[in-house]
């Protein structure tokens, strides 16, 4: 690796009634290699696409029931943001957002045209007169949360980071209205990636622009600042063909998230010759702090998700909303593999002061 070489560039830049210090600082690796932290500045490398605001309005107390149907005054006073999917079968998702002193809500909604609340079902097989494991694959949609590092939208960006999802899976754990808390690892397949993880091909190729919002100062309170205001690091690294990806529960291992159940140990006896192969699980601790419920209506699933805005358990990749926040909507139909699954682009979770309506980009 060569010499790390530190460029500054400093000013003083207005930011509401204070003076103070703008910085944009360099460090370069080689030639393709750089790491650029920016404080108080406007700056963004050059075809950076800073992606779409999603504005969550405030709430003195949200009166909302967690049951996917988003009819309640509380989401009539949001505003609905459209945001394109590439790469999977379903073309756009509807959001939503609020939030209140204590709680964040956001609502997803999407066409689909079948509510798929089987997975991997048993399915009675007449020919061989046995139960077999069915092709149906539950309906799914996860939230991709900056956790720590610099970040991509894209799971499968060719970078190697870390991510804090939110995932609603319609069998495994819509019953019991909450979804998984997972924390995410992507690392270089080629490097013999994370041990238990699953390799992909990565989705782009080339050199790509990853970011992560540096944490405000004030811990406790809620910054309303613009991209602008906020201290930024970009890191300017070439993609990997392949990536590692490991998701585990906060806290506990996947396999506990669900029961499995046997096969039936007799053959049917009446016109049902399908049977459940798995069972929610309600979740305990870090692994169940997100609360989470779908409903599907006319050709359309929306899932409500509420979590805290500071997790009780504070694990360490846990979101803290306090500030403007990076995330972005996958949604899985018919597939649970993350390479078939739709994905946005960057979105970002603005929290806007009390009273006020609508973003300011």
């Amino acid at each position: 690796m060569k010499t790390p070489l530190i460029l500054a560039l400093s000013g003083i830049v207005l930011l509401g009634a204070a003076q103070v210090e703008a910085d944009v600082v360099e460090r370069r690796f080689s030639e393709t290699n750089v790491l650029v932290k920016v404080t108080n500045d406007d700056w963004q490398p050059e075809n950076f696409d800073t992606g779409i605001p999603v504005p969550a309005i405030y709430l003195h107390t949200a009166n909302i029931t967690m049951d996917g149907r988003d009819d309640e005054p509380n989401w009539t006073s949001a505003t609905e943001v459209s945001v394109p999917l590439s790469f999977g079968s379903t073309a756009e998702a509807h959001i939503k957002a609020l939030y209140t002193d204590d709680e964040v809500f956001i609502r997803v909604r999407w066409a689909d045209e079948t509510m798929d609340r089987e997975h991997r079902p048993w399915v009675w097989d007449s020919e061989s007169k046995s139960y077999v494991v069915g092709s149906q694959v539950e309906d799914s949609v996860m939230l991709s949360f900056e956790a720590g590092c610099e970040w991509n939208p894209s799971i499968l960006a060719g970078h190697q980071f870390d991510l804090d999802v939110w995932r609603w899976l319609a069998v495994r754990s819509d019953p019991v209205g909450q979804a998984w808390d997972i924390i995410g690892n992507l690392s270089e397949a080629d490097r013999g990636g994370l041990k238990g993880g699953q390799i992909y091909d990565s989705r782009y190729d080339g050199t790509e622009w990853i970011l992560k919002f540096d944490d405000v100062r004030d811990k406790n309170g809620l910054t309303f600042e613009d991209w602008n205001g906020l201290d930024r690091r970009y890191l300017h690294w070439p993609v990997m063909p392949a990536v590692s990806f490991l998701a585990e529960l906060d806290g506990l291992p996947v396999e506990d998230a669900s029961e499995q159940i046997d096969a039936p140990a007799e053959p049917p006896s009446g016109d049902t010759t399908v049977f459940p192969q798995y069972k929610a699980v309600r979740l305990d601790g870090p692994a169940g702090e997100v609360a989470a419920k779908g409903h599907w209506e006319d050709g359309y699933w929306t899932v409500e998700f509420r979590r805290d805005r500071l997790t009780p358990a504070r694990f360490k990749h846990d979101t803290v909303f306090n500030r403007l926040t990076q995330f972005s909507v996958h949604v899985f139909d018919g597939t649970e593999a993350v390479n078939e699954s739709s994905e946005s682009p960057r979105l970002l979770l603005k929290f806007l002061p009390e009273g006020q309506k609508l973003a300011n980009n």
